[in-house]
C-alpha cells in the first residue's frame, strides 16, 4: 500500500454531505443498492429486470458480460438487502479506510464481478439454467479480508450472539462448501459466494491492490540503494571529560529518514502488520520512527499540492 494513501495521514474527503467524510465509497454502493431496490418493480414490469441479472446462459452464450456487474447491485427482498449492506457497512467501512477509496472501490467492483462469473461458470457446468442477484459474493471477499486482518476481531452475530471473525468465516465457508458438493437445492448463489471468498483470499495474500500492480506504479523508476564506501577506523580519543559543541554527535543516525520511498512502504507494511498483531504499544523505537517519517513525508507532499 502506498504510504500517502495510509489512513493515518490520508485526509479525510471534505463536505458536510453524507457521501463525503468516513469511508465515501461504502455510503455511494449502498445508496446505489437502495435506488436499484426501489427500481425493481419498474424494471420487472418492463422486462428489463431479466436484463441486469446474472444467468449462465447469456453470459456465456450471448454474450451479456454486463450482467457480471449489474447482477451484485440488484435485490429482489429488502431482508437481503439489509443484511447484505448491513454487513458492508460492519466490514467495509474499516477496509476502506485501511487499503484507500480508490483501491476498496476496484477490490469491490471486481469482487463483484469474478463472483458473478464464478456463479454463472458452476451454474453452466451444473446445467441449472439459474439467475443470480445480490451482492453477497462481493461482500464475502472484503469479510475474508476483514477476516484475515483481523480475525480474533468479535462481531454480534444477529446482534446477540459474539463471534469472531474467523469462526464466522470458517462457518459460512463450510456450510457454502457443503451445499455445493452435495448439490443441495437452495435458492443462495453459494458458488458465488465461495468464489468471493477465494477471491479475497487471493486479494489479500498476494498483495492485489490496484495502486500496487497498475501500469503507472509498474513503470515508476524505482530508486536503488547504493552502500556507500566503507570509513577509516577512527583514532583513538584522549580519555577524561570532553566537550562537543554538537550534543548529538555521539548519537547513532537514524537510517529511516534516508530510506527511498519503496523501502519505507514495505517497513511500513511491515510495522502496520505489527499494529494489527500487537497493538500500538509493542512498537520498538525503530518502528516508530518509520511512522513518523512516512507521515512527515506524506505531510511535505500534501503541502507541495497546495
Amino acid at each position: 500500500m502506498g504510504i500517502y494513501d495510509r489512513e493515518y495521514y490520508r485526509g479525510e474527503t471534505h463536505g458536510a454531505g453524507w457521501l463525503t467524510g468516513l469511508a465515501p465509497a461504502c455510503k455511494l454502493i449502498i445508496v446505489v443498492n437502495v435506488v436499484v431496490f426501489f427500481l425493481t418493480k419498474p424494471l420487472e414490469q418492463s422486462g428489463l429486470l431479466f436484463d441486469v441479472m446474472a444467468n449462465s446462459d447469456a453470459i456465456f452464450l450471448k454474450g451479456h458480460v454486463w450482467q457480471l456487474l449489474t447482477a451484485p447491485f440488484v435485490h429482489k427482498e429488502v431482508f437481503h438487502l439489509l443484511w447484505n449492506m448491513l454487513f458492508l457497512w460492519v466490514v467495509g467501512r474499516e477496509m476502506e479506510a485501511f487499503y484507500g477509496t480508490r483501491d476498496f472501490v476496484v477490490l469491490y467492483l471486481s469482487a463483484a464481478v469474478l463472483s458473478t462469473l464464478g456463479w454463472a461458470a458452476v451454474d453452466l457446468a451444473l446445467g441449472n439454467h439459474n439467475q443470480m442477484l445480490g451482492a453477497s459474493g462481493a461482500i464475502m471477499a472484503v469479510v475474508v479480508i476483514y477476516a484475515m486482518y483481523y480475525p480474533h476481531r468479535e462481531i454480534l452475530l444477529f446482534f446477540v450472539l459474539p463471534v469472531q471473525m474467523w469462526l464466522l468465516v470458517a462457518i459460512f465457508v463450510c456450510y457454502d462448501a457443503w451445499q455445493l458438493l452435495t448439490m443441495r437445492p437452495s435458492e443462495v448463489a453459494v458458488a458465488s459466494h465461495l468464489s468471493g471468498a477465494a477471491y479475497g483470499y487471493l486479494f489479500k495474500h498476494f498483495d492485489l491492490r490496484w495502486s500496487r500492480i497498475s501500469w503507472r506504479r509498474m513503470t515508476r523508476p524505482r530508486l536503488r540503494v547504493i552502500s556507500p564506501e566503507p570509513r577509516e577506523k577512527p583514532t583513538a580519543r584522549p580519555t577524561g571529560p570532553t566537550w562537543s559543541p554538537n550534543p548529538a554527535a555521539g548519537m547513532k543516525p537514524s537510517t529511516t529518514a534516508v530510506l527511498p520511498e519503496e523501502q519505507l512502504d514495505a517497513r511500513l507494511d511491515e510495522v502496520l502488520a505489527k499494529i494489527a498483531r500487537e497493538g500500538r504499544s509493542g512498537l520498538t523505537d525503530e518502528e516508530n520512527r518509520v511512522l513518523q517519517e512516512a507521515s512527515r513525508r506524506a505531510r511535505n507532499r500534501r503541502s507541495d499540492r497546495i
